[in-house]
């Protein structure tokens, strides 16, 4: 799975759910950015979300 580089803006991520986002391409986000905060020595990572209704799913 590919994450489309078009959900990237300068300071935040969107994208259309279950068409350019979903549960897969939030977990890959995740990861990398867990990833890429623990080679930098970062032990918090503060990530905030939108009261949509699909946020719940998107953040789990």
């Amino acid at each position: 799975m590919t994450v489309p580089a078009s959900i990237f803006r300068a300071y935040d991520i969107r994208g259309i759910v279950d068409d350019t986002l979903s549960e897969a391409t939030t977990e890959l986000i995740g990861r990398a950015v867990g990833s890429e905060a623990a080679v930098r020595g970062e032990q918090t990572v503060i990530v905030a979300r939108d009261g949509r209704t699909s946020g719940p799913r998107l953040q789990a």
